[in-house]
């Protein structure tokens, strides 16, 4: 018995170019992009908010506001809701030239991503509970974008900007190797940040015992 093979979806890049067209120029709404993105929306939405992170570039002011959406629809996943947003944060405006920058830095890594992935190892989307894990990942990297850490802090961005899109991708693309690769990346941002706090309980005992407080 061969049951039929499910619609191919539209590659990323795709989705990305027909985005920025639709845009027109000018500044959107979190909600309009969400509304715009269709079918793919909060997937995408997810993609997008991630993707500022994943590049050695700093936009300032961003990791807070996005991690907590990114957290946000996280939750609704692990919970087996459908993805939802409160009004106030889908009114949030994003500039075109940001929009424009975020879209430029995805193509890129979109058209290096295509060449590998490809829908494979289903059961880790499929099985019971698989999906409401990969929600768990996606508001476990959110949360870490979200922590207001200085910019002293190496990769404290990246790391978890990169298990929310593979894990996003994963489930977008139906590569079930890329989801696990997102949860791998999770674990390892999980370890470096308890690492990187203990670094630093560390050197703030030296200092305090270097001072005599």
């Amino acid at each position: 018995m061969n049951p039929a093979s499910p619609e191919t979806p539209p590659r990323l890049s795709t989705d990305l170019r027909e985005l920025l067209r639709e845009a027109a120029g000018r500044s959107m709404t979190l909600g309009e992009l969400e509304a715009m993105l269709k079918g793919r929306g909060f997937g995408m939405l997810l993609l997008l908010l991630a993707l500022p992170f994943t590049f050695p570039i700093a936009i300032p002011g961003l990791s807070v506001p996005f991690g907590l959406v990114i957290m946000l629809i996280g939750l609704r996943l692990a919970a087996g809701r459908k993805p939802w947003l409160p009004a106030f944060i889908l009114r949030r405006e994003i500039q075109y030239a940001l929009l424009e920058k975020i879209v430029g830095l995805g193509l890129t890594l979109a058209v290096k991503m295509e060449k590998v992935v490809k829908p494979r190892m289903h059961f880790l989307q499929r099985w019971p509970g698989m999906v409401n894990l990969i929600g768990l990942g996606i508001a476990s990297g959110g949360l870490l974008l979200s922590l207001p850490l200085p910019p002293l802090i190496p990769f404290s961005n990246t790391i978890p900007a990169f298990a929310v899109l593979f894990l996003t991708a994963g489930m977008i693309e139906r590569d079930g190797l890329l989801v696990l690769l997102g949860h791998c990346v999770n674990v390892a941002a999980w370890i470096y940040f308890s690492v990187m706090l203990a670094a630093a309980g560390h050197g703030l005992s030296r200092l305090w015992q270097h001072f005599g407080w």
